[in-house]
């Protein structure tokens, strides 16, 4: 008898996609057009009163409560159900940052209801991703979840969040550059499953972005459109290979390291905007591949950190995070696994790039 085997892979994406300066204005017809006739609308309380209490009027009739999402534990999500009761949703809406979408795409998984992500800001790829980032005892922990069905992008909205947000959503974004390249290393040294059209998805914004960093002004809506769009990408570059692979390697690990070790005051795409200049040194020295030097004076034009001092981190906590680093998801080949970067390595690696 022949033996079964799977040629072809299956992956979930946004059933419904838009980006522009009034895509909140389209979450009514969106709840419409996916037959739901209830939601959960989760939210904070600054973003209920600067964005998502005119998106409950236009949803008048659906809201069946708002949660306003203060810490992000998975006890609060449980402690979430457990009040809604005998209440039956069929569709979540999380208007809000990374906190708020997270805690909506964990609770939409939880009670199989589609999700409609409306970001407030665009700090991270976690817009479009499937997978949700938790503290439970002061420590990261990421969760795999079902993808948005819709993705609301409104630009108008996210042009009035903290510049240092978008700004960390750029070295975010840019970070795929150096996790491609760990990717490959894996494909070639370990033989990984690797897939060329989830690595270009993630490459071609990253390297978009930086070809335009001259230029590059992300408080206009054209060029902060991009910025989002290749947020949305990268996030579903993950539901085509089923991890995080294509946007989060080494770097990320230096950014988890920080984490775990409670260094600095750093954001998320601060810290691996950091990471992935250190970790694009390392492979142009190692394989005369990739520009470290164009990471940072990209980073430096728009204003985002690349001096560890600039986040409140020392010299001595950035070796010991790096160090950490090679600690972190083992079984992830990056760069750190390949050259095995020493005390000293990781000291001469920040003095040549300037980020102590």
């Amino acid at each position: 008898m022949r033996k079964l085997v799977s040629y072809f892979k299956s992956a979930e994406f946004p059933r419904i996609v838009e980006v522009s300066e009034n895509a909140r204005k389209k979450v009514r017809n969106t709840l419409e057009a996916m037959d739901c006739s209830s939601a959960l609308l989760i939210t904070g309380k600054n973003v209920y009163d600067a964005v998502a209490r005119k998106i409950e009027e236009r949803l008048e009739g659906l809201v069946l409560r708002t949660v306003f999402v203060t810490t992000l534990r998975l006890e609060d999500v449980r402690r979430t159900e457990v009040e809604m009761g005998l209440e039956e949703v069929d569709s979540v809406v999380g208007v809000g940052g990374g906190r708020v979408l997270d805690f909506g795409k964990v609770i939409s998984s939880e009670l199989n209801a589609p999700f409609i992500s409306i970001p407030s800001t665009a700090s991270h790829d976690g817009i479009a991703s499937p997978v949700a980032s938790f503290k439970e005892n002061g420590k990261p922990v990421s969760i795999s979840t079902n993808p948005p069905a819709a993705v609301l992008a409104d630009i108008t909205v996210i042009r009035n969040s903290p510049i240092r947000l978008v700004r960390s959503g750029y070295g975010d974004l840019i970070s795929n550059v150096t996790a491609v390249k760990d990717w490959k290393l894996g494909k070639e040294i370990k033989d990984e499953e690797y897939s060329e059209v989830a690595a270009s998805m993630a490459l071609m914004p990253a390297n978009l972005l930086l070809a335009e960093a001259d230029r590059l002004d992300l408080k206009t809506p054209s060029h902060l459109e991009l910025l989002v769009k290749g947020l949305i990408l990268s996030g579903m570059t993950i539901s085509i290979v089923g991890s995080s692979r294509p946007v989060s390697g080494a770097e990320h690990k230096f950014s988890h390291a920080l984490d775990y070790l409670g260094y600095g005051n750093g954001t998320h795409g601060e810290q691996v905007g950091i990471g992935t200049i250190i970790m694009e040194y390392f492979h142009e020295k190692a394989y005369g591949v990739g520009d470290w030097e164009l990471i940072k004076s990209s980073l430096e034009k728009i204003q985002a950190p690349t001096m560890a001092r600039e986040i409140g981190l020392t010299k001595e906590q950035v070796i010991e995070a790096l160090q950490y680093a090679k600690r972190v998801r083992k079984k992830r080949y990056t760069i750190l696994e390949d050259l095995d970067p020493s005390k000293e390595d990781f000291e001469i690696a920040l003095e040549k790039t300037g980020v102590v």
